[in-house]
């Protein structure tokens, strides 16, 4: 009997140990990959850039927030199509769908002009996120006009998936923060969008790098490349885009912040604010500032009031997502522009 070459049982202990470790791997993998499926959204790398979408709709019989391979509802005869895009606020978190603005909108438009409005909006979503849906998917929606509120965090980038787990969170971003990848960033987000352990591993290691104090400031440029992406596809497809500038409701009258929240929340809601009605004025993009909105009510602060329930997702003194009386406002100062627009 011929013996085993010490080289030839090496190779066999060493493909049976990566045979074993690739089972062990596709083991875990389809665990965490059965966890993501169980969230109510999923991570969404294509098309670039969207992150993260609904696995199903949440309510039935509406359209509120995107959902993953979402088909557009066939145009109505003589009907006007708005498609409203932006984060929470927009969202409706804290209230009722037709309490958000884009169902006020499609109220008080309506009293002019056949119209339909489509809350599209995630809770979580950035810049980037709203202005790849717009190029990516609205054309399939033939919308006579766009909406998008953009509130003063979308200068951060988004990075980890909304609706996850503190204990299964998920990396979705299109670039790596420092000091959190392993791999040139190119191959971290080529696993990222291949693997379920590896976003919980990026998740992970993020979590611990702001533990060790990593500052996820503004990234200016970042967002202003997203203004000026939706503005040549605004030209490039000849699809109206109307920007609403959307300030911490607090900011009505900010001389009268510190009397609902903290100073220090004040002034950085303050700068939030600025940071984007600055880079809005550049974009060249058509934008309302949702401040004088506000301001204009004499009501400046559209917050849950002492002793009454927050809404769903929403909480008690919450600065950033305004009552149905707050949406009912918004709408209401935008409706006379968005009218001007359809009669275009």
């Amino acid at each position: 009997m011929s013996r085993i070459s010490p080289g030839l049982g090496r190779l066999f202990l060493l493909s049976s140990g990566l045979a074993i470790g690739a089972g062990i791997f596709a083991v875990v993998e389809n665990r965490y990959l059965r966890h993501e499926q169980q969230l109510i959204s999923r991570p969404v790398f294509d098309p670039p850039g969207i992150k993260y979408a609904y696995s199903s709709a949440l309510e039935v019989g509406k359209i509120r927030g995107w959902v993953a391979g979402m088909q557009p509802p066939p145009r109505r005869p003589g009907t006007a199509r708005i498609i409203a895009l932006g984060d929470s606020v927009t969202y409706g978190l804290g209230t009722r769908a037709e309490d958000a603005w884009p169902a006020a909108l499609e109220r008080q438009v309506g009293d002019v002009v056949d119209v339909e409005v489509f809350n599209l909006a995630m809770c979580g979503w950035d810049a980037e996120q709203s202005v790849s849906l717009a190029i990516h998917e609205l054309p399939r929606w033939q919308p006579d006009l766009v909406v998008w509120a953009t509130y003063t965090n979308d200068v951060l980038p988004t990075y980890l998936m909304w609706a996850a787990t503190d204990e299964h969170p998920v990396f979705v971003g299109t670039s790596i923060p420092e000091s959190v990848g392993v791999l040139p960033e190119a191959a971290d987000l080529w696993l990222a969008r291949r693997s379920a352990i590896y976003r919980l591993f990026l998740a992970n290691r993020m979590a611990r790098a702001k533990k060790a104090g990593l500052q996820l400031g503004p990234r200016v440029d970042w967002y202003e490349r997203q203004l000026s992406e939706l503005a040549q596809w605004s030209k490039t497809t000849d699809t109206p885009v109307l920007v609403l500038a959307l300030p911490a409701h607090t900011q009505a009258d900010p001389a009268q912040c510190p009397a609902v929240v903290n100073e220090h929340d004040c002034r950085l809601q303050a700068e939030g604010y600025r940071t984007i009605t600055q880079t809005l004025s550049r974009s060249g993009l058509d934008w309302i500032d949702g401040q004088a909105i506000y301001a204009a009510t004499g009501r400046p602060h559209f917050m849950i009031q002492p002793g009454a329930a927050a809404g769903p997702g929403a909480w008690d003194n919450d600065a950033e997502h305004p009552t149905a009386a707050g949406h009912a406002a918004l709408a209401a100062g935008i409706t006379t522009e968005v009218v001007r627009r359809l009669h275009r």
